[in-house]
């Protein structure tokens, strides 16, 4: 008969230990078990960073290695963090992948951050934006804002065709006001002012002024 049982090499043999760690240099942990201090590297699968005071799980295998293969413990209040070496993917080829905190999230990368989805949703109470250059592209832009106050060093605008549609329109300006162009129509339902202390008229063939009554002077 046929023995299908594969025969274990001394070196593949492991104990597991549960112990404490004392102290971390660098990738180095150095955890107190059974008696004794082992030099042991975090497994590559305990994501959770040990610290110092963590109750750990350690293997030692017969050629003397040692791993950290888990955290079993931690003081209440000590931060968490999952790291691993290199890059990093998580995949949910049929599910929905949610983050959930209770007091907030950030994201920190010393290189870019992209997001691509068919739609893209943000809730907020309150949002602030700190960016040195924006650059948007897009189709159509649908705003409704109560309120916009807006403060700029310059504004260039340039676009095929500019309406607005207002109740009431209010400009200040301090210095000068300067309009150029081919065509220029004014109409008013009701009346219209125009007050300086030097106002000036010209054309160069035609004036004309047609009204029921003229008061010059």
């Amino acid at each position: 008969m046929r023995n299908l049982a594969t025969k274990q090499k001394p070196s593949d043999l492991a104990t597991q230990l549960a112990g404490q760690v004392l102290r971390v240099e660098g990738a180095v942990l150095f955890v107190r078990a059974d008696g004794a201090v082992h030099e042991a590297r975090r497994a590559a699968s305990c994501l959770l960073e040990p610290v110092t005071g963590d109750r750990v799980l350690l293997a030692t295998i017969a050629d003397g290695s040692s791993y950290v293969l888990a955290v079993l413990e931690r003081a209440e209040g000590t931060p968490a963090t999952l790291s691993v070496e290199g890059d990093c993917a998580i995949r949910l080829p049929n599910g929905q992948l949610s983050v959930a905190t209770a007091k907030g999230v950030e994201f920190v990368s010393a290189g870019d951050i992209s997001m691509t989805s068919p739609a893209v949703e943000v809730k907020a109470v309150e949002g602030r934006f700190g960016l040195g250059r924006l650059t948007v592209v897009g189709k159509e832009l649908f705003a409704e804002i109560a309120t916009a106050k807006t403060t700029l060093g310059a504004l260039d605008i340039v676009a095929e065709r500019v309406m607005q549609k207002v109740q009431r329109a209010y400009r200040f300006v301090e210095e000068m006001d300067q309009l150029r162009a081919k065509r220029v129509d004014y109409t008013a339902e009701k009346s219209m002012h125009l007050h300086g202390e030097n106002t000036l008229m010209t054309a160069d063939s035609l004036v004309k002024f047609d009204g029921e009554h003229i008061h010059m002077g």
